[in-house]
């Protein structure tokens, strides 16, 4: 499922031609990315009735899932965006910027002076961000899982708020074995066979690679290169499930494709390309293998579902990953 979003950047000095407009064209970015489709994107004076004015548009009209702004959130007389905002929202969602706050306040104090605001107009999800590229970054990377699920809840799209929500990031093939993956737009998963056109399909029982968002970040971390998705090789790059606590035996529904879960970790060769390029493979530790059931097509943005959590221990993993703490990890099952 791939929900639309718009971007308005707020700025006088932008709307004028005398500033090149960075943040915008990063957020547009970073949604498309996580599998939005931005359908709309405008520059704007900071002047109130005109900010009101979009934000009716893109959600009245054009009927967005998701607006996002940025500029016009400080303390400067101008800076009239959470104004704009509050005056057309029907709800507020204030947890969104108290979250984006918490984040900024870690990197400089300054933070707290951001007055960014949040809410909903009908179906649609209007969140304040700040003016600068950077800030804009850091506050988006802070609430992205969290926007996703609120417009699956608006669009009638998910069950219950507070059902931990997986999805997918990215999907990735490659036409050779033993070196990394590219992203795709979409792929077209076959049943008992695998990815179509992907070096690892047809292996019995290891025909698709998972691998969580959370694990790569954790590699990041001691890297200095970007580690990109299908780096580690994996087909399904996905996000707030941690997959190496999944039983076998678990059924997920990946887009529209239903896969079983077959195996947890792996074997890596001595003379791994990925470890030496990487420094360390993860997949032996918290990748995992499924089969295709039900063959169907996914994307990045597409909503992982755990169709047999069994003795809880499925539900458990998507706790785990969504409330915060991870400390654990797996063992490598050998086949």
């Amino acid at each position: 499922m791939r929900f639309t979003a718009a971007v308005i950047t707020v700025s006088d000095k932008g709307y004028g031609g005398e500033r090149t407009d960075r943040s915008g064209p990063a957020l547009v970015r970073m949604l498309s990315d996580d599998g939005w489709q931005v359908t709309y994107t405008k520059i704007i004076p900071d002047e109130r009735e005109v900010i009101e004015a979009e934000l009716m548009r893109c959600a009245d009209e054009l009927r967005v899932g998701l607006v996002l702004t940025t500029g016009g959130t400080g303390f400067a007389p101008r800076d009239v965006t959470p104004e704009a905002t509050k005056a057309v929202i029907d709800r507020e969602a204030p947890g969104i910027p108290e979250a984006m706050r918490s984040v900024s306040m870690k990197i400089t104090p300054m933070g707290c002076l951001s007055r960014a605001a949040a809410g909903i107009r009908g179906s649609t999800l209007i969140v304040n961000l700040p003016g600068s590229e950077k800030a804009v970054c850091e506050c988006l990377e802070a609430v992205r899982l969290s926007l996703h699920h609120g417009v699956e809840i608006l669009g009638g799209k998910t069950a219950e708020c507070g059902q931990p929500v997986a999805r997918v990031v990215a999907v990735c093939t490659s036409r050779n074995k033993g070196t990394r993956k590219y992203p795709v737009d979409e792929v077209e998963l076959l049943p008992e066979h695998g990815i179509a056109g992907d070096a690892h399909a047809g292996q019995g029982l290891r025909q698709v690679s998972l691998l969580g968002a959370e694990s790569v970040a954790a590699v990041q971390e001691h890297v200095n290169f970007k580690l990109e998705p299908g780096a580690f090789a994996e087909n399904i790059l996905t996000e707030g499930i941690r997959l190496f606590d999944l039983p076998v035996g678990t059924r997920l529904m990946i887009g529209t494709a239903l896969c079983e879960v077959t195996q947890i970790g792996k074997e890596c060769h001595q003379d791994c390309a990925i470890r030496k390029a990487t420094g360390d493979c993860v997949m032996p530790r918290e990748g995992v293998f499924v089969r295709v059931l039900e063959g169907g097509h996914t994307r990045a943005g597409d909503t992982i579902r755990v169709m047999t959590p069994g003795d809880g221990a499925a539900r458990s993993a998507l706790e785990a990953s969504s409330g915060g703490a991870w400390n654990g990890s797996s063992t490598p099952v050998k086949t």
